[in-house]
């Protein structure tokens, strides 16, 4: 049994986190039913394709993002589109609508939220900015997602003149994915306990707001401005460089905790072991207000030891003296890394077109009496005259 075993969600919208939402319901156990145009959802024309084929069932984005979900065609902007959507409502247990306009209004039904859709269902409505204030409507994507909500601003290399820089990977749906996942717990929750199904109102500018970090409090509290900085937490002031070069050509990035008594001098102990603690023995560097004050001169002497070990001596060694230093990794240094491996961080996901199994991420929890499961593969796009009604609807992984 799975966390969501009983829940029914209907997944209407590909944008602002709807569809990582979906995969986080269906991979606890819900049935994710997400609604499809004629021509696919707009994910399923988004490239990286396996084998370079450009079709609706290549997309390796929409294979990571629809996982474990089925899929019906509705083509909503016609009469039968939208009848062919209404049939679905009385299964469902909840509504990820992050259609253009409100689903109620869509199909023109009374009321203007969950009431008007069926008694008990959890109606989630997700936007890029609300469908109301001054900003409703406003078109996104992720990029304007993160300008307008302050991430970027966070983000860059030390030089002032230096352009803002947005966080690759599709960061703004992450955060209203999981954000909406959240609510809708939240309100499966509520409903067991009151019997009542409380609407939710999800933008993803909100999301992205709460997330910039230590910037927000910065400016409140100090009425400061935190400053970009290369590989680094932004900060009203200038901080020193933490990642540095090994010899094998992988950085590390070296928190600078060590400044602490204890850390400091366990490096310094480390440093002499290899000739390379310089002058950090100097009762100049005896106090962490000293240290602080005399970085300048401590980090050209971690970076000169990092450029003569190898990052992985650095990393394990640096850890076993309570040092948070660790390398940067790869994306395919993940797969290959024995951690990962020995808690089964990646899963093997078969597809039946092309006849394979590949590698996705697996859990990113482990509940042990409702585990976690990736129980099939994203859909293939299925013909528009399939039939649409839940008993018809196969098992998870499959088409209506």
């Amino acid at each position: 049994m799975r966390a969501l075993d009983d829940a029914v969600v209907l997944e209407i919208g590909d944008v602002t986190g709807v569809e990582y939402a979906g995969k986080l319901l269906a991979d606890l156990g819900a049935r994710v039913v997400k609604i499809e145009p004629p021509d696919g959802a707009r994910s399923r024309h988004q490239p990286p394709f396996q084998g370079d084929a450009s079709d609706p069932d290549s997309s390796i984005h929409f294979w990571y993002y629809n996982t474990s979900k089925e899929s019906v065609v509705c083509d909503v902007t016609t009469a039968q589109g939208r009848e062919r959507l209404q049939a679905l409502l009385p299964g469902a247990t909840v509504v990820l609508d992050g259609g253009d306009a409100p689903l109620p209004a869509m199909l023109g039904l009374a009321g203007t939220g969950a009431e008007a859709l069926g008694q008990g269902i959890v109606y989630c409505r997700i936007t890029p900015f609300g469908d109301d204030g001054p900003w409703a409507g406003y078109r996104s994507s992720d990029l304007v997602q993160l300008a307008v909500g302050g991430i970027m601003a966070s983000c860059g290399y030390d030089d002032p003149t230096a352009h803002p820089v947005a966080p690759s990977g599709s960061q703004s749906h992450h955060m209203t994915g999981v954000n909406i996942a959240m609510g809708v717990l939240v309100a499966l929750l509520g409903r067991s306990r009151t019997g009542a199904a409380a609407p939710l109102d999800v933008s993803a500018h909100d999301c992205v707001a709460l997330s910039t970090e230590m910037a927000f409090t910065y400016w409140e509290y100090q009425r400061t401005t935190p400053r970009r900085q290369t590989g680094r937490h932004a900060r009203p002031y200038d901080t020193s460089a933490w990642n540095h070069l090994c010899r094998d050509g992988r950085y590390v990035s070296c928190l600078p905790l060590y400044l602490t008594d204890d850390r400091f001098a366990a490096m310094v102990d480390w440093f002499d072991e290899h000739g390379c603690a310089g002058n950090l023995r100097d009762p100049r560097y005896a106090t962490r207000d000293q240290r602080t004050a005399l970085l300048d001169e401590i980090i050209p002497v971690i970076a000169e030891f990092c450029a003569r070990q190898d990052s992985d001596y650095v990393f394990h060694e640096g850890q076993a003296r309570r040092l948070p230093w660790a390398p940067v990794g790869a994306t395919w240094d993940l797969l290959a890394d024995p951690h990962f491996i020995d808690r089964e961080a990646f899963v093997m996901v078969a597809r039946p077109e092309p006849d394979a199994t590949f590698s996705y991420p697996g859990a990113p929890y482990k509940l042990s009496r409702t585990p976690w499961s990736l129980t099939g593969h994203a859909p293939s796009l299925p013909h528009p005259e399939a039939p649409a009604h839940p008993a018809a609807l196969v098992a998870k992984g499959g088409n209506a």
